[in-house]
């Protein structure tokens, strides 16, 4: 697809693209993105061919072998665009491949295209597997989970907000167990998945939303929302209902305790406490010293 073929932007310099993907999580070659401030520039790698960017930011584009489009709202035109293509049917997924060694309830909905679903899983009554969904082996989803379902990326297009249609994936690998009444959302695109990785084990009422990476062996308990673009590493604990605001990266063994509202990056090893969360030794001497009861 080359940018001259879209309706309704303004291409100072044509290009050719594939995909769609926001800047630090690329991982596709032949990608539109949008750019709004210098520091993002630095994640302009050799997979974005296009951008969407402001006359401001036009001249660290126009040397290079890149489509441009010129916006003063780039981020809604880079949405507009990609809405362009899927009202005209451009991101399809796979036919259903279901193994019959998997146990599925006959009170489950599974969408008619889109789905794997490896061998020994079970899936329980009321669980909704939609487009987009990849299940390994024995996994298991307990009632009412729904997985790959859209994500809560909001843009305005032509004057309406809408909710952006999601494209990518929801990746659970081997030995996942996902209890009730959880939502897993999808990627917003094609890789920019979320993904969770072999031997997590989510407990009920969780909120995983879109392109969230979780580690192996890692534990969430019930309650938790873990919000867009978090990458958490291994054998993480997640306290009941934690919140993990967007864009966090969590690092391997680290202990997330009840409650905790995590807004910072957090480093290998480390145990926070507290909204906003901090160092849990730390926040066990303030509250004493507070007497905070």
């Amino acid at each position: 697809m080359y940018l001259s073929e879209i309706e309704g932007i303004e291409v100072k310099k044509d290009g050719y693209f594939e995909n769609f993907g926001k800047l630090g999580r690329v991982t596709l070659n032949n990608t539109l993105s949008f750019i709004n401030s210098e520091k993002y520039l630095k994640y302009v790698d050799k997979n974005i061919t296009c951008i969407v960017c402001s006359e401001k930011m036009l001249p660290y584009f126009v040397d290079k072998n890149i489509g441009v489009v010129l916006s003063n709202d780039p981020k809604n035109t880079f949405y507009e665009i990609y809405f362009q293509l899927f009202s005209r049917g451009m991101f399809g997924y796979s036919e259903n491949v279901i193994s019959k060694k998997s146990y599925i309830s006959p009170n489950a909905f599974i969408a008619n295209f889109g789905v794997v679903i490896g061998n020994n899983c079970t899936i329980e009554d009321g669980v909704v597997i939609r487009e987009g969904t990849i299940l390994e082996e024995n996994v298991i989803v307990r009632n009412n989970s729904v997985l790959g379902s859209e994500g809560f990326e909001v843009a305005e297009i032509r004057g309406k907000k809408i909710i952006v249609p999601h494209t990518g994936y929801c990746i659970i690998k081997n030995n996942v167990e996902i209890l009730n009444n959880t939502c897993v959302c999808k990627g917003l695109f094609k890789g920019y998945d979320t993904i969770i990785e072999k031997n997590v084990k989510i407990d009920n009422f969780v909120q995983i939303a879109h392109a969230v990476k979780i580690g192996e062996n890692s534990e969430v308990a019930g309650g938790v929302v873990i919000s867009g673009n978090t990458e958490i590493g291994k054998k993480a604990w997640i306290g009941p209902n934690a919140t993990i605001s967007n864009g966090i990266k969590i690092g391997d063994n680290v202990h997330i305790n009840i409650g905790a509202v995590v807004v910072n990056d957090l480093k290998d090893g480390e145990t926070v406490s507290g909204n906003y969360a901090y160092d849990h030794r730390k926040f066990l001497k303030d509250f004493i010293s507070k007497k905070i009861y």
